[in-house]
């Protein structure tokens, strides 16, 4: 630390053209400016300036050394900014990995938010299934994750999430004029329908079966975006997440409370070796808090 004042000292001097300024510049006093330059002189062994009429003049190995002193000093401050930035989460980098429908939905609009004031923040995005993701984060190669369907993994936190599905049809189709759908209601009706390996079509041909409706499987499809888009086609009717059809209402497609209501478990993943740096803390604060209108009160 003594060895950076000496520095500071000498640059100082040089910048401002004498001691009385190199003091002001520093906030200390003349007398500790002129000890920090001699004590950089004798460990240097080198005259670093001149004392002519009480004035300090550098010697030419002090120019020669003050760029190098310039851009040392510079550095350091640009550690200390970055450090700064990174306590107050405006620097760093995130990496996400997301199910493809998710990166066409809710997560451009957190993440522009996100990046809006924080200019030294870089973000990488990729999409795959939730099995990928889910090695992805194991293998900390993401600092989150957003996929369904997790069982578990020893190398992955996680937490889970109840969202809240709706019934999306065309606009045009007879039974948006009602305000509420129910399994009865789509007896028969074509329907289009996540693939049958996933858990939440299960839940929606249990919730058929309960009242005795046969679910009518017209297309099979594996992201809600599309099931939204092929029901705003009026290719069938729809039981999907609402964050996924709140991308589409108003474009053709309309929404209606299903009942009975059947939840779309998100799951949020962490590798669980890999501390989570503040900024990935601010980020992970900030999707919470976008999730919450599209929840499901517990």
């Amino acid at each position: 630390m003594n060895r950076l004042r000496q520095l500071e000292a000498f640059r100082a001097v040089i910048i401002a053209g004498g001691v009385t300024s190199a003091a002001n510049m520093l906030n200390i006093s003349q007398p500790a400016v002129s000890r920090l330059i001699a004590s950089l002189e004798k460990a240097l062994k080198i005259p670093l300036f001149d004392r002519r009429q009480g004035r300090l003049h550098p010697t030419a190995e002090a120019e020669f050394l003050y760029g190098e002193v310039d851009r040392a000093i510079a550095n350091l401050d640009h550690v200390s900014q970055l450090a700064a930035d990174i306590r107050n989460q405006k620097a760093g980098h995130l990496r996400i990995a997301c199910l493809p429908g998710f990166a066409t939905s809710l997560l451009p609009r957190v993440v522009a938010e996100f990046l809006a004031d924080r200019p030294d923040v870089t973000m990488s995005i990729q999409t795959r299934s939730s099995a990928r993701v889910r090695e992805w984060i194991a293998a900390q190669q993401y600092d989150i994750g957003i996929a369904d369907e997790f069982e578990g993994h020893s190398a992955v936190n996680h937490e889970s999430v109840n969202i809240r599905t709706v019934c999306a049809l065309s606009s045009r189709h007879p039974l948006a004029a009602q305000q509420v759908i129910t399994a009865k209601d789509l007896d028969g009706q074509p329907m289009i329908i996540q693939d049958r390996e996933n858990r939440f079509y299960h839940a929606v041909k249990a919730a058929f079966d309960m009242v005795g409706a046969v679910l009518n499987h017209r297309v099979e499809v594996r992201q809600f975006a599309t099931a939204c888009l092929l029901a705003e086609q009026g290719v069938g009717i729809a039981i999907v997440s609402s964050i996924d059809a709140a991308e589409y209402i108003g474009k053709g497609l309309v929404t209606r409370p299903f009942e009975p209501q059947l939840p779309f478990r998100l799951d949020i993943l962490y590798p669980k070796y890999h501390p989570r740096s503040l900024l990935m803390q601010e980020f992970i604060q900030d999707f919470r808090q976008s999730l919450k209108p599209f929840v499901l009160p517990d």
